[in-house]
């Protein structure tokens, strides 16, 4: 699977991000190899200069609460749970 966001967009958490402390905008700083099950990866740096690695289901453009023509992340399934109440909301 190809990534579907460069270096330099600002992103947001995706909602159910286990983190609820990282909220906030981020910039993707680089594109990082996919996951073994094909999920690109991104290197993200927030306004409060912490870098983590985020997964591409875990992002979305601020403002979106759900991803845009992306599929849902497999390997986090009650982050997935989560969205889909979420998204019924």
């Amino acid at each position: 699977m190809s990534h579907h966001f460069k270096a330099g967009d600002r992103v947001s958490l995706a909602f159910g991000f286990h983190d609820q402390g990282a909220n906030g905008t981020y910039a993707i700083t680089r594109l990082l190899p996919t996951r073994m099950n094909g999920e690109p990866q991104y290197r993200v740096k927030g306004s409060d200069d912490r870098e983590r690695v985020i997964g591409e289901g875990q992002i979305v453009l601020p403002g979106k609460t759900s991803s845009f023509g992306r599929r849902k992340s497999d390997h986090n399934p009650i982050t997935d749970a989560l969205n889909r109440i979420h998204s019924k909301t």
